[in-house]
């Protein structure tokens, strides 16, 4: 998944309805309708991704094996996420855990 599929796949997954999420694939980003405005909504955004992470209870760990060293794992629930960075492990978890 892109950056920017992740974002949209997120903003659904969290509750946001159909039609609040503006999603733009050429890289102009993922926008959410709130407060009378629409706002952009990144999962790169530790402002944004933060306060999901405390709510799902999607904290990310380093791995330190050697096959996976570097990497950043979430498990939630039966989830068990391994991504690239902290925020995009969060997102992916959070995805994953709504699909059930």
């Amino acid at each position: 998944m892109t950056d920017l599929e992740i974002d949209k796949a997120l903003a659904l997954a969290i509750g946001w309805p159909r039609r609040t999420v503006l999603f733009y694939p050429d890289t102009t980003g993922c926008w959410v309708w709130t407060d009378g405005n629409w706002r952009i909504f990144s999962h790169l955004d530790w402002a944004t991704i933060g306060p999901i992470a405390e709510r799902y209870d999607c904290f990310p760990f380093r791995i330190r094996s050697k096959e996976d060293f570097g990497k950043w794992n979430v498990i939630s629930g039966e989830n068990d996420i391994m991504a690239t960075s902290p925020q995009r492990a969060i997102a992916l978890a959070v995805i994953q855990g709504a699909k059930k």
